[in-house]
């Protein structure tokens, strides 16, 4: 789709890698593949049917649809169940947008800049409602929350000139004209936390392309509005974000992939509206979506990244001060991986992964095997720090 084009601009190369280094072991056995629509690209994992299992959405971008496939607890899924969308679908967030007690789904469409609402029927199937929001020129990318914490799910819109969108929930899927705030950089990647720990929903705001780069954090003041801080550093085009504890101090970090330095970087919370950015550390080539989890049972956060012209997943360990282990976990999938999921999809204990390969038109589960704590030959890389000032 577009959006995965107009971002990428020249290639710098990868980081130094140094010597060879034996190879870490494997956590993943690939155990099989699912067929999806045309350009899977994003994906989220929820309980839809509230049988206790978690479900899989797709976007497929090439195909102007979603793919649903329905958990068994086995980690396997039953067929897919095709949901037709707007043109373009490029990001999906669950949310109970008519407070029935069920997720719901709104959609993005890019080529027709539009957000679809589905209903969720209660048996886990959804419907496509009549109502179709417009947020303005170009949106990128999307996240649910109570922003002014009237018990309504709200969305929050990355746009392409330098605006975040904010929909303001009304109740049964509808909402509020967009407010547009104006961020200091082309938005990306948007996410939610609570970043000062005073009970209110912030908003974090990845910047590349045009204009300044790096991580804008919207300070979230109860009511639906927002105070922006200065730009913090976060590599060098981020296009993902993360929340992450990686020093175990209880406040959410980040984690953004920069595509164009085939890095990742960490930015750490102090805890008093202030972070400090992280060395860059090497992942793959093109990260694209990051995700977290803690695989080997240790305490602390790890990472999976899938690199789109690698055509793999690297995962790469946490030690717990805001460093990672290095060489990263390689597992091979199948062409272009995109989204990332994480969860126990076979009930065994261990952290599953599910990853969407735009080329092949393919899901992969990869299932967890039960090895605790591997060791890498050599550890490497001290995190060298930029103080940022909100």
């Amino acid at each position: 789709s577009l959006f995965f084009v107009f971002l990428v601009w020249s290639i710098t190369g990868c980081p130094s890698l140094g010597k060879v280094r034996t190879k870490m072991p494997r956590l993943f056995t690939t155990s099989f593949t699912m067929q999806t629509g045309a350009e899977p690209s994003f994906m989220i994992a929820e309980d839809f049917n509230r049988d206790g299992e978690k479900d899989l959405v797709v976007t497929n971008s090439g195909g102007n649809t979603l793919s649903y496939f329905k958990g068994k607890g086995d980690g396997t899924f039953k067929d897919q169940i095709i949901i037709q969308t707007g043109e373009d679908p490029i990001c999906v967030v669950a949310a109970d947008f008519n407070n029935n007690g069920y997720l719901d789904l709104a959609v993005l469409n890019y080529r027709d800049q539009t957000i679809n609402i589905f209903f969720n029927s209660r048996y886990g199937n959804f419907k496509k409602t009549k109502i179709t929001l417009k947020p303005g020129k170009i949106p990128i990318n999307l996240v649910a929350g109570d922003f002014n914490r009237d018990g309504i799910h709200d969305l929050a819109i990355t746009m392409r000139y330098h605006k975040v969108m904010i929909l303001l929930g009304k109740g049964k899927g509808r909402f509020k004209n967009p407010v547009p705030i104006t961020v200091k950089g082309q938005p990306t990647a948007i996410i939610t936390g609570d970043y000062d720990k005073n009970k209110i929903l912030d908003i974090a705001v990845a910047l590349a392309g045009s204009g300044k780069t790096g991580i804008q954090i919207l300070w979230g003041i109860g009511d639906g509005t927002f105070n922006a801080s200065k730009i913090i550093k976060g590599g060098g085009q981020p296009l993902t974000l993360a929340n992450i504890d990686v020093d175990n101090d209880d406040y959410d970090d980040l984690v953004t992939s920069s595509n164009v330095l085939h890095s990742m970087t960490v930015i750490r919370n102090n805890g008093d509206k202030t972070f400090t950015t992280l060395k860059d550390f090497a992942s793959g080539s093109f990260p694209k979506y990051v995700a977290v989890a803690d695989f080997t049972g240790d305490g602390r956060s790890d990472l999976a990244v899938s690199n789109s012209t690698d055509d793999i997943i690297t995962v790469s360990l946490g030690r717990g001060d805001g460093t990672f282990t290095w060489p990263p976990i390689a597992h091979v999938v199948d062409e272009h991986p995109q989204g990332i999921v994480l969860h126990d999809f076979d009930n065994d204990g261990l952290i599953d992964m599910a990853v969407a390969c735009r080329d092949k038109n393919l899901v992969n589960i990869l299932l967890k095997r039960n090895i605790v704590n591997p060791k890498p030959d050599n550890p490497v890389q001290p995190a060298s720090e930029v103080k940022e000032v909100t």
